[in-house]
């Protein structure tokens, strides 16, 4: 059974009349008639009555119609994604983002795309940089948010923001209410990191750091993650540094404070094959840098010296939620010192 059976089938129903139906289908007569026929053939039992002035459903005819129908609207939005397929247009897009950037400015990020792409379904994949990077290559993931340096030469990997590092404090260390933290300050307190093997650019980054400064840091506990890191600080294990994009974890017992003597920062790349198509690329670029992405990036007001005398001036008691920032009227968020 051919398409063009179906077709010539509901709309000869729809009609009632040899004649116009063959008119709309721009076939002839005898045309219309053979294929109805052969379609009847093909069933064994007659779709249509013929009377003298047109013709007639059978009620199993009657009873197909709806079938024939749905068949058809089918067949309809199938053939309209095939041609948005051939232009390059997606339906559903695998993406994979690391958990720093999920908590970054990827979800405002992705708030834009969608609202410029409605139809496009999103389907998030968490995962370590070089696992997200392998998934790109091998065709799992169309595009993944990673952190640069990139070990692999079959990917475009384009930076795309910056995130620079900040202290997390327990609330009752003595450092948890100072404007920023010098890197001489932490020379004899115990830290908290994340392991080299889940986040080795986090890891070098952080050692670079203090070996610039001449200390050597004593790391009590090892963290699987920057989030989780953030919960041993709570627990009094000690003090981290985590990218200040983590400063969304809204907590009474910790404080996220400013560093000096030039912090390290963390990279976020778009991370995509070659024949990802042009428009997709230029959609995602923009998303990531629009006004309200990079609003989302966690600047504590910009500047890390007016981030502490902006929370200091403008927080409220802790209450089970954050404040907003007044100092510049921005929506970053800051957290009572108390």
């Amino acid at each position: 059974m051919e398409l063009k059976q179906w077709r010539c089938f509901v709309t000869l129903a729809e009609i009632g009349n040899i004649r116009r139906a063959a008119s709309l289908l721009a076939v002839s007569q005898p045309a219309l008639s053979v294929r109805i026929q052969r379609l009847e053939e093909e069933l064994g039992f007659a779709l249509f009555d013929r009377q003298a002035r047109g013709v007639r459903l059978t009620e199993q005819g009657a009873r197909l119609l709806p079938h024939a129908k749905r068949l058809l609207s089918r067949a309809a939005e199938t053939d309209e994604a095939a041609r948005a397929i051939g232009r390059g247009a997606f339906d559903r897009l695998e993406i994979g983002v690391t958990p720093i950037a999920a908590l970054s400015f990827f979800p405002d990020a992705m708030r834009v795309f969608s609202a410029a792409y409605p139809g496009v379904v999103l389907a998030l994949t968490e995962g370590l940089s070089d696992e997200l990077e392998e998934a790109v290559a091998h065709r799992r993931l169309d595009l993944a948010v990673v952190h640069p340096p990139s070990s692999r030469d079959d990917l475009v990997v384009r930076e795309v923001a910056r995130d620079r590092f900040v202290a997390v404090v327990p609330a009752t260390h003595r450092l948890a209410g100072a404007e920023r933290i010098e890197a001489a300050d932490l020379r004899h307190e115990t830290l908290v990191g994340v392991r080299r093997e889940v986040g080795p650019v986090v890891f070098d980054r952080i050692a670079s750091y203090f070996s610039r400064a001449g200390i050597t840091a004593r790391v009590n506990q090892c963290a699987t993650s920057s989030i989780s890191l953030v919960g041993l600080v709570a627990a009094g294990a000690g003090i981290g540094l985590v990218v200040e994009s983590l400063a969304c974890i809204a907590r009474p017992d910790i404080r996220f404070v400013p560093l000096s003597d030039e912090p390290p920062s963390l990279g976020y790349a778009m991370c995509h094959r070659s024949d990802l198509p042009g428009e997709l690329q230029s959609a995602f670029l923009h998303a990531f840098n629009a006004p309200k992405a990079a609003q989302a990036r966690g600047r504590f007001c910009h500047e890390p010296a007016t981030f502490a005398a902006a929370s200091r001036r403008t927080a409220q008691a802790y209450s089970g939620s954050s404040a907003i920032c007044s100092h510049c009227s921005c929506s970053t968020r800051i957290w009572p010192f108390q």
